[in-house]
């Protein structure tokens, strides 16, 4: 024969022994669990990402040639801002050979450049 997995309960008071309870530490974690859900996904359908092309640009007199990937040339147009060491310049020449931004506050030499292109959504990635 098999056991029975629970007792025979012949009063209410003997209900109560019987019965599991939640203890708030349990309700706290799952709080915190159910908060995070609702941050998650709403900083996926309100939040932003900066979308930004980045790579080495060598400046000499006041004209900084942008080396970019090929990849990235289609999405960089005449105008577009470009930051280097919190200057910002503008891209003046945009060929199949080089590309081409005026600066003229920095001395000559190498630097890093980003180029801003758009903002994101986060759920946006999962569309495109």
């Amino acid at each position: 024969m098999k056991k029975k997995a629970i007792p025979n309960i012949s009063n209410p008071d003997e209900l109560n022994k019987h019965l599991q309870r939640t203890s708030p530490s349990t309700w706290v974690i799952l709080g915190v669990i159910i908060a995070f859900l609702v941050s998650f996904f709403g900083w996926t359908f309100f939040g932003s990402i900066p979308i930004k092309v980045s790579g080495t640009a060598t400046l000499s007199n006041g004209e900084a040639s942008l080396v970019v990937p090929l990849a990235d040339k289609k999405r960089i147009s005449l105008g577009q801002k470009v930051s280097i060491s919190d200057k910002e310049g503008e891209i003046s020449t945009l060929n199949e050979n080089q590309i081409i931004a005026k600066f003229f506050d920095l001395p000559d030499g190498e630097y890093f450049y980003s180029i801003f292109i758009e903002m994101k959504h986060p759920i946006s990635f999962l569309t495109d």
